[in-house]
């Protein structure tokens, strides 16, 4: 694997980008939702995407990857 001066994977030409991590805060702007709810809806919805720390510390900042977020917000859309 080469790896370019950003450690991001190059392979036959092509970025290979890590996940993007988004704040508890920005999922809630990005869904309409209050933090409680998105506490409701991640502990009431299995298909929810999970939280990932940044850290073992309690106080460690929690993330969402942005991806699995779409994904879930489109099968929410298609639901309805």
């Amino acid at each position: 694997m080469v790896t370019d001066k950003n450690n991001n994977s190059i392979l036959n030409n092509e970025l290979q980008i890590s996940p993007l991590w988004i704040k508890k805060k920005v999922v809630c702007k990005l869904l309409d939702i209050s933090v409680n709810q998105l506490r409701k809806i991640s502990l009431a919805d299995e298909s929810f995407p999970k939280p990932l720390k940044s850290g073992p510390a309690r106080q460690a900042g929690v993330y969402y990857d942005y991806q699995e977020i779409l994904e879930w917000h489109k099968k929410q859309l298609t639901l309805r």
